[in-house]
């Protein structure tokens, strides 16, 4: 399998499950695949992104006790920058920060605390497991979530059209009930 082929199997049809999840077209790909039939194992599918969640996990995990924090979170952070490229969320709604903030809630559960004044956006998202699909909710360490922090910035800049900072100041993957980010136009 090549990168391209093992990127659309992981990420659901080419587009990462955090874009996916803002959509709500996973529940979409959920219903749209065929009923499951009873099997002793898994499919050869799962298996593979099973193992691939695993070594992920591996990988996050040795980076961040090998590597300089800044270092690591700034590597995992251009990660999900790619992410909000591939899905080109934030350039559907360039100029539109409320129509977006609106569809995500609806779509998603995300909350949107919007400071006009002040130039902040806080984004609370909702409760529950972490919606990417690279995640091992048992294993993943908390560094990871930098992924997050690059995705939101990406698609924040494409919606407001200029720089913004973007700092976590709550996580899933660190035991928070929601992962809640600060975004400080520029």
């Amino acid at each position: 399998m090549d990168r391209k082929e093992f990127l659309k199997s992981a990420c659901g049809v080419g587009v990462c499950g955090c874009a996916l999840n803002m959509l709500g077209a996973a529940s979409l790909l959920h219903a749209a695949a065929p009923a499951a039939q009873p099997a002793a194992e898994p499919p050869a599918e799962d298996r593979r992104l099973a193992f691939a969640r695993y070594q992920m996990a591996n990988l996050l995990g040795f980076m961040a006790n090998d590597a300089p924090a800044e270092a690591c979170a700034g590597i995992i952070e251009k990660t999900g920058r790619e992410c909000a490229k591939v899905s080109q969320l934030g350039v559907k709604f360039k100029g539109d920060p409320e129509r977006y903030f609106a569809t995500a809630k609806k779509a998603w559960g995300t909350d949107f605390l919007w400071d006009k004044e002040k130039g902040v956006v806080t984004v609370a998202v909702a409760e529950g497991d972490c919606g990417c699909p690279l995640v091992d909710k048992k294993r993943t360490p908390a560094v990871w979530c930098n992924c997050s922090v690059g995705y939101q910035k990406e698609n924040f800049e494409a919606i407001f059209g200029r720089p913004v900072q973007v700092s976590l100041k709550e996580s899933k993957l660190s035991g928070g009930k929601r992962c809640v980010f600060e975004v400080k136009l520029s």
